[in-house]
């Protein structure tokens, strides 16, 4: 077999059923090998397409998304989506083609050297400069793209070098971790008790790490069976447990609810799973780590006491530290802390909050944008869905407004903010999971970074469900505007944006504009009719603006909600 055929017949033998990619001269060899072994392989209309989704099917699927992109330009227009992948601990294994090894460092067409501006973004990557190292590096290479904290692993494989006849008894050698496997300390677990045992108004910080631990959410699930204490999730969190879940306070940060960020504030312990505590959820770690203990639990040991200083540290997968805990916990039959004072402060603050926002979800003309979101949460609830959104203020209303039912069913970009994810992320997720039902929240400015692939959703007729929220404006940009820069709308108005009902039916796609509540129903009824691809453009008002919000640089108890008083 030529190098090619060896990386086709690994990627099935690791039973990798659908990849994503766009073909180029470097990587013609490896195409002429996916076409001659039948491997399941999905064009879409560009590399940074591939990529997300690639991501939305790893972060559906659980398994690691696989993307391929020919040398020089290819393989630069993936480097978002890896960035993306590395700061949402999505396992990617990228694998790009590059010029002759004779020809590297010559500046030759179509070189760029993807090994080295890959190399911050990635947790590892590979230049493959021995035929017989290819496969072992494909070995590593995979499995590190799980092996502790999942993420993004690149390998960049000379032209010549997939051409190149390569023995099929070349040896592969074991995987070898970077890094022995962390154990849960007893000693620690211990400390951990005794400050559970003495907290008055503690609170559970459950970060994208719980989904991404095999198990985990059973765990937390039976964690809070055993002591309700009050939880709240970070972005990357949501869908560890159901958005109805009594313990819930929904989730934290810049935009989360009062009751959760009020919680986060004015906890005397907090116990963080599997977050890193990004300057989204905490904006000034020094001075919010003072008079309150932080028990901060993570699979990757850099993170632990890096942005926020740690009383107590737990190098763990979040499964099994919540294993470990509930078996402490039912040792300890008098472990019965009274933490009902807390509970219901918050409960109150919960009711008034819900009494707030509850008005909004009534039909009105024109639509209200937490109407248009709460209402498609509604018309697929018990369905099981899975949201994904792009980056922006429907982001955050999706957020906030959209009920999450499981797991791996809430997909956004948390850490890198891309524009331009939710439409190609949302195809990874339906081809990851064709039976549920898939709602891509997009803005009128993202879904114009990576349109063309509704070429892709129309090809592969996939059922995503695509709501445009049109303000005609980047809401997010003209919120920050409005508020913090004397409303000088600087470059972040849209009044010209096209009809996008009309683009959809140029890639043969069903489409319908949306104005009123009667129109959005009649929408969602064709939508829901049979398992096509179907897009809304749904106009609403500009001036909606997300609440709460924390200013930058602001404790999380210091948030905007009109209306809310004291």
């Amino acid at each position: 077999m030529n190098g090619a055929e060896h990386v086709i017949r690994f990627l099935m033998g690791k039973g990798v059923d659908y990849c994503f990619g766009y073909p180029g001269g470097p990587v013609l060899v490896l195409y002429d090998a996916i076409h001659r072994l039948q491997f399941p392989h999905w064009r879409t209309r560009h590399e940074q397409g591939a990529v997300h989704a690639a991501e939305g099917y790893a972060r559906v699927s659980g398994k690691p998304g696989v993307c391929i992109a020919t040398s020089g330009p290819g393989a630069t227009n993936l480097v978002t989506g890896i960035a993306n992948a590395y700061l949402d601990s999505t396992p990617l294994l990228c694998i790009t083609g590059a010029v002759n090894r004779r020809d590297i460092g010559r500046d030759a067409f179509q070189e760029a050297d993807i090994t080295g501006i890959t190399d911050p973004i990635t947790k590892y990557n590979y230049l493959v400069m021995e035929p017989n190292q290819l496969v072992p590096i494909l070995e590593e290479a995979w499995e590190l793209t799980t092996d502790g904290r999942p993420g993004p692993v690149l390998v960049n494989i000379p032209k010549d070098i997939l051409a190149l006849d390569i023995d099929k008894a070349t040896p592969t050698r074991p995987f070898i971790p970077h890094r022995p496997k962390p154990q849960l300390s007893a000693d620690v677990m211990s400390d951990i008790i005794a400050a559970l045992e003495t907290t008055r108004r503690p609170l559970l910080l459950v970060g994208g790490g719980v989904i991404l631990s095999p198990g985990a959410p059973d765990e937390l699930a039976g964690f809070l069976d055993n002591t309700h204490m009050p939880v709240t999730t970070t972005l990357m969190g949501k869908g560890a447990l159901p958005s109805d879940h009594p313990d819930y306070l929904q989730h934290v940060g810049m935009h989360g609810t009062v009751q959760s960020n009020q919680a986060l504030g004015n906890c005397d312990l907090l116990l963080a799973v599997g977050t890193r505590f990004s300057d989204r959820v905490v904006a000034n770690p020094v001075r919010y780590s003072r008079g309150r203990t932080i028990i901060h639990v993570d699979i990757d040991s850099s993170e632990i006491g890096k942005n926020v200083p740690t009383n107590i540290e737990v190098e763990d997968d979040a499964g099994n530290f919540f294993r470990e805990l509930n078996a402490a916990i039912v040792r300890r039959p008098d472990f019965a802390p009274d933490w009902n004072d807390w509970r219901n402060h918050l409960a109150g603050l919960s009711e008034r909050y819900n009494r707030l926002v509850t008005p909004l979800y009534e039909p009105t003309t024109p639509l209200r944008t937490q109407y248009v979101v709460k209402h498609a949460s509604r018309r697929v609830a018990g369905l099981n869905p899975i949201c994904v959104t792009d980056v922006g203020q429907h982001q955050m209303f999706a957020a906030q407004h959209f009920d999450v039912e499981s797991p791996r069913s809430f997909i956004t970009s948390g850490g890198l903010g891309t524009m331009g994810f939710g439409l190609p992320a949302a195809i990874g997720a339906a081809k990851a999971a064709p039976d549920r039902p898939v709602i891509a929240i997009v803005g009128d400015g993202g879904i114009q970074m990576t349109i063309q692939e509704l070429g892709t959703l129309q090809e592969f007729n996939l059922h995503v469900i695509i709501l445009i929220l049109d303000n005609q404006t980047l809401g997010m940009v003209r919120q920050w505007q409005e508020l913090f820069f004397d409303e000088h709308y600087a470059a972040s108005l849209m009044d010209n944006n096209p009809d996008f009902v009309k683009i959809a039916a140029a890639y043969g796609i069903r489409g319908s504009r949306v104005a009123t509540p009667e129109e959005y129903d009649r929408a969602f009824d064709e939508a829901l009719s049979d398992r096509r691809p179907y897009l809304m453009h749904i106009r609403v008002p500009k001036e909606d603006n997300v609440y709460p919000m924390i200013p930058a640089g602001q404790d999380p108890q210091d948030l905007i909600m009109p209306g809310f008083g004291e």
